[in-house]
């Protein structure tokens, strides 16, 4: 059956609507017009397989990578870069009007100058395909390997070195079910992790042979172990060195980080006598880049491998005006006693929890600026802080992984009224 394709999902996937339903239809952009099959069949939405682009958008290109189709990792490679800016401004400026309630023109996503090979971490799975090993990426909602030759988020670096392992996986015992994850800083430092059971037997001396500068480890039944190299990645955000130990998250995009830092700086407006809060603060990338402007930065992290590398970050770079605290930010934050003038939050996908939403409405710091990876969440928290004393100010997308549909958000709130008593 033929439809018009006008809207995009959070996912990524086209929007037609056939016999009033929704339907969602993958690898499609707005304005084509395209003959497709129903494939799922909801009470309220629907699914849809695409037969023929009928009427092509002038958005729309070949993709280079040769698994795209089959993938799933990236979602808008089909579409040339401007239109995917422009798409992750709409969702994000849609979702925050229908969750949120919240009516703001959403600024322009920065986008980077080269949208390829951006990505500091690849995590790779092995299995096994007609009794032969294979490493490769799950395909999008299963647990399916697909063999890739060919990522083209990652640099040549980490390309060569999840090569010499992928062709090597029974010289070198990797264990048939793991996880194999490179890490590469700005540096150049590798870093490699095998998770999973088995993974402290894996032939490390021909690993270290290979590659004589690269952090090697093991994490086998939650035992973490250094088999060679420095124990961290070293890497530098601004004017602060960060030390990475394997299990800490960092950003996966470094340019894009140091622009979304200089945004969280200028929203942030600090003085020198100000106190900042930073909910999960993870290895302190945004506290400490903030430090030298305020009076006192406090942390917040439940990870303690995280924790023990801010506090380690903030040590190397001479830094003495924070404190990192262990634990869930919805059960320190109700309880800290000090003043903020400017609360960070910067939580995972599902967003904070409603504990903690209440602590900051509390708190009531002159600016809350909000980090989010995902704009439902994003939405429904900032509808809670807009219905109690806070405004939204701004709102700033940032392309931190182009070809896919995720985009990171930075919100600004004032405070807009005192709370009551």
């Amino acid at each position: 059956m033929e439809c018009i394709v006008n809207g995009i999902s959070h996912a990524g996937e086209g929007v037609a609507r056939i016999e009033g339903k929704a339907t969602f239809i993958p690898y499609t952009i707005p304005g084509e017009t395209v003959a497709v099959t129903i494939t799922e069949e909801k009470k309220n939405y629907q699914r849809a397989r695409l037969d023929q682009i009928i009427i092509s958008s002038p958005d729309r290109t070949e993709p280079p990578c040769r698994h795209y189709f089959t993938c799933g990792g990236c979602s808008y490679q089909h579409v040339k870069y401007e239109r995917q800016l422009a798409l992750k401004r709409q969702v994000v400026e849609e979702t925050l009007k229908r969750i949120g309630r919240i009516d703001i023109k959403v600024n322009p996503v920065i986008g980077m100058e080269n949208p390829w090979h951006y990505r500091n971490k690849v995590e790779w799975h092995t299995g096994q395909e007609a009794g032969e090993p294979l490493l490769g990426y799950y395909i999008n909602n299963t647990h399916k390997l697909i063999d890739i030759e060919d990522c083209l988020l990652i640099s040549e670096e980490m390309k060569d070195a999840s090569r010499y392992i992928k062709n090597r996986l029974q010289q070198l015992r990797v264990p048939v079910a793991c996880k194999v994850t490179v890490r590469q800083s700005t540096l150049g430092q590798l870093m490699i992790i095998f998770s999973g059971t088995g993974t402290s037997e894996i032939d490390f001396a021909q690993l270290a042979d290979c590659f004589k500068e690269a952090s090697l480890y093991s994490i086998d039944q939650g035992i973490v172990c250094l088999h060679h190299g420095e124990t961290r990645l070293n890497e530098k955000l601004g004017e602060i060195t960060f030390e990475i130990s394997p299990q800490a998250f960092f950003q996966v995009n470094h340019s894009q980080t140091e622009k979304m830092l200089d945004i969280i700086k200028d929203y942030a407006q600090l003085r020198r006598s100000d106190t900042v809060l930073d909910a999960y603060c993870g290895t302190g990338s945004i506290a400490l880049s903030l430090a030298q402007d305020a009076k006192r930065i406090v942390g917040v992290e439940e990870f303690k491998a995280a924790i023990k590398d801010a506090k380690r970050n903030a040590f190397l770079n001479n830094i003495t005006n924070n404190q990192f605290i262990k634990g869930t930010c919805e059960d320190i934050i109700p309880i800290l006693e000090d003043d903020f003038n400017v609360i960070i939050l910067d939580p995972p996908r599902n967003g904070c929890k409603k504990e903690l939403i209440q602590a900051v409405i509390n708190k009531s710091p002159r600016s809350i600026i909000y980090v989010s990876c995902n704009p439902s969440t994003l939405a429904r928290d900032l509808a809670v802080l807009k219905d109690s004393i806070y405004q939204v100010k701004e709102v700033q997308p940032i392309d931190m992984f182009p070809q896919t549909h995720h985009v990171e958000t930075v919100v600004l709130m004032s405070r807009v009224k005192d709370r009551k008593s």
